[in-house]
């Protein structure tokens, strides 16, 4: 079998392209987290350009593109005939290049000619299941004799990267469980399924949490060795390590949201002293100006709820709108008396009846932001958005998604 034909068999591989579909990153837009990666790749390395590929049966798209010569930054994609990470992948190996027009595997490909490409080191990027997603890698327009010390460094933030990823599709995952359990919480039968199926979700996470922690170990061994003698690049390094664990813990943490509990207890809730208590933890220890207003219509009686767990919903979506405002704002904590009359058309299909209208709205990109409502929202927002669905619905209500709000319809005690 041809070298060509064993490395499009590697890449069209179908568990491995389900894999990288369920990363939920391919044709995303640009991400912070995962620039900084690219960023840090360029400063360790000494390079001028950095990547992190991903890479398809017939084409490769950059998550993150760092010194590329246009119109590919824009573009952030190529087809196969300017890969090199694709190499990676289906070796599943790293891939050191000093100089790409001397290298028999590459010496004809077109990133040397049309994306300036011509040393190149690159680390696959693979699950905990053993599939090579994509590479990243560090890329240099002149020769380059890459070290022991870049390929360990590159290795590390390689698994960092991966990490990331990994806590993207767990958070998509558990979202999605959540979402089908909002659908199916009224059947008897739901719960065995729901049991059955935490047991996999659960085998699952922690195998890759697993994968989660020896990146955070990696990042602190390679913060390390530099800590002496360069500080400012080993802060920035645990900076990103730190980042990677606290997403981590806050997986595990939710992950017990879906653990068997005992019935909700419900009894008449005050909503009003409720969103106040909600409007000064969600501002306690804020670095950042944001303002937030508590707008309860008078008169409001009491809703039928299990305080706590109404409590840490209405948590879970402030603090996912505030953190869509790294750079403060405004966030309106609401409430009103909502009457359905029989026979009219609700977007809820809610009973007719008295119900209590719960909204929390923001001035950023998350939960009100007008950009949010229209593509797709943070994964944190999507996964604390699944749970407040759950729970809307078991006391008889529904989450809506709504301009400029987020709407908990409750029954009234």
């Amino acid at each position: 079998m041809s070298d060509e034909t064993l490395l499009s068999k590697a890449l069209r591989d179908e568990d491995r392209l389900m894999a990288l579909r369920r990363t939920g990153l391919l044709d995303t837009s640009p991400e912070e987290t995962f620039d900084r990666l690219t960023r840090m790749v360029c400063r360790l390395l000494g390079v001028p350009a950095a990547l992190v590929s991903l890479v398809e049966a017939d084409r490769q798209f950059f998550k993150s593109a760092v010194g590329l010569p246009q119109p590919w930054l824009l573009r952030r994609e190529t087809s196969l005939l300017h890969s090199f990470c694709q190499h990676v992948v289906a070796a599943g190996e790293p891939l050191l290049v000093q100089d790409a027009g001397h290298h028999p595997l590459l010496s004809g490909n077109l990133a040397i000619s049309e994306l300036g490409v011509v040393a190149y080191l690159g680390m696959p990027l693979i699950t905990p299941d053993g599939h090579a997603l994509g590479a990243l890698c560090a890329i240099h327009t002149e020769p380059r004799v890459w070290t022991s010390g870049d390929a360990a460094a590159l290795r590390d933030l390689a698994a960092v990267t991966m990490s990331e990823m990994t806590l993207r599709r767990l958070v998509v995952e558990m979202a999605e469980r959540g979402r089908q359990e909002a659908v199916q919480h009224q059947a008897t039968e739901a719960r065995v399924r729901r049991l059955e199926a935490l047991r996999r979700l659960a085998d699952g996470v922690g195998h890759d949490l697993a994968g989660v922690m020896q990146a955070v170990q990696s990042g602190v061994r390679l913060a390390g060795a530099r800590l002496g003698h360069d500080p400012s690049t080993a802060q920035s390094i645990l900076a990103l390590v730190n980042d990677v664990a606290r997403r981590g813990g806050a997986v595990a943490q939710r992950l017990t949201a879906f653990a068997p509990r005992g019935e909700l207890r419900p009894e008449a809730v005050e909503v009003a002293p409720l969103l106040q208590r909600l409007a000064r933890v969600t501002t306690s220890g804020l670095d950042v100006p944001l303002r937030v207003e508590v707008d309860v219509a008078p008169g409001l009686p009491p809703v039928l709820a299990d305080p706590e767990e109404l409590k840490s919903v209405l948590l879970g979506l402030a603090a996912a709108a505030r953190d869509a405002m790294p750079e403060g704002g405004t966030l309106t904590l609401g409430a009103a008396l909502e009457e359905i009359t029989s026979g009219a058309e609700h977007q809820a299909a809610l009973r007719p009846g008295r119900h209590v209208r719960v909204s929390i709205a923001d001035t950023g990109t998350g939960l009100g932001g007008g950009a949010s409502l229209l593509g797709a929202l943070d994964p944190d927002a999507e996964f604390e958005l699944a749970f407040a669905r759950t729970f809307a619905e078991q006391v008889g209500g529904i989450l809506l998604r709504g301009s400029p709000t987020w709407v908990r319809s409750g029954r009234l005690a």
